[in-house]
């Protein structure tokens, strides 16, 4: 009788959630995320002496890129930081797609 008791008046007077109060978002794990970025810090440091300069600073903003992302997923950080950090991550991701760009013009119309 209780049980019922209880059930009937949560539906009655449901709990009010306060507005100010965030609602977690769930994080995943982001296995893939740290694998490809273990992946790009690998391939960066054992392909250092076979890159020129321009890969290697595109290896490097590459891999700076996806371990900001991994900041900004999992650390805790303030609302202002978080925004400096994804800023951060794309800037240094549109970096290192502008120097494949011109790594592709260099190889192929040079």
């Amino acid at each position: 009788m209780a049980k019922q008791y209880k059930k009937l008046q949560k539906k009655i007077y449901p709990e009010k959630k306060d507005p100010h109060d965030k609602e977690k978002e769930k994080i995943g794990k982001d296995y893939l995320l740290i694998a490809v970025c273990c992946f790009t810090f690998v391939v960066t440091i054992f392909g250092w002496p076979h890159f020129d300069d321009l890969n290697r600073a595109m290896y490097i903003l590459l891999t700076l890129s996806l371990g900001l992302t991994y900041a900004y997923r999992h650390a805790r950080l303030s609302d202002n930081a978080r925004i400096y950090v994804n800023r951060a991550s794309l800037c240094s991701m549109g970096l290192a797609i502008g120097l494949f760009c011109l790594s592709l013009f260099k190889t192929f119309a040079g």
